[in-house]
């Protein structure tokens, strides 16, 4: 009897699993439209750029050896102040001298600085509005509804640490294909050759 009981619900298994629809074949995915852009690259590679920014680096430069001069100056007065004697009429003239030339010092620090700034600033507002333009294009010719920045990171040993925490706080882990930094550059390039030839 239980071999019957067997036998029969293994018919009904067999006939049932025949009954049922054969299974769908995978759906096929349409890729997202979504790309990245690793904007460091850009920065380092896109010479335009950088030939606006060469000269800031070289004013830069020059506005950290005044800084130092004026420092070894405050220096030099502080220790001559130190070689006074206390209450002399000397000492009294160095130590308002040195504190006008420590509040002259300080408005020329944030002074320069602040002028490099700005011009740092303008020049990067300028480049990211001509990319803003360049990744717009690039997106609506390709059908591209998503781009997002991806950093150059790496795992490697021995960084610094802001290049362990800029990898190890990325936000795009894995990508295949979806990189668009060739093209923009291309496109900044042909760009920047047209806007040079119709000066």
């Amino acid at each position: 009897m239980n071999q019957t009981l067997l036998i029969s619900v293994f018919a009904f298994a067999t006939s049932a699993a025949t009954c049922l629809p054969a299974a769908d074949p995978p759906l096929s995915i349409a890729p997202l439209p979504i790309a990245l852009i690793n904007l460091d690259r850009i920065l380092k590679d896109y010479k335009p750029l950088n030939d606006k920014l060469d000269p800031l680096k070289a004013e830069a430069k020059e506005v950290e050896a005044a800084i130092q001069v004026r420092q070894a100056e405050l220096e030099a007065v502080g220790n001559q102040l130190r070689q006074t004697l206390p209450g002399s009429p000397d000492q009294q003239r160095l130590q308002i001298q040195l504190v006008k030339m420590q509040g002259d010092f300080q408005r020329f620090v944030a002074e320069s600085r602040n002028k490099l700034q700005q011009k740092e600033a303008a020049t990067y507002l300028g480049f990211f509005r001509q990319l803003d333009a360049e990744i717009s294009k690039y997106s609506k010719a390709n059908g591209l509804k998503l781009v997002l920045r991806q950093s150059t990171t790496s795992l490697d040993d021995g960084q610094p640490l802001p290049d362990v925490f800029k990898a190890l706080n990325r936000q795009i882990f894995y990508e295949d294909g979806i990189d668009i930094t060739d093209a923009i550059l291309k496109a900044l390039q042909v760009s920047s050759a047209n806007d040079g030839a119709q000066k």
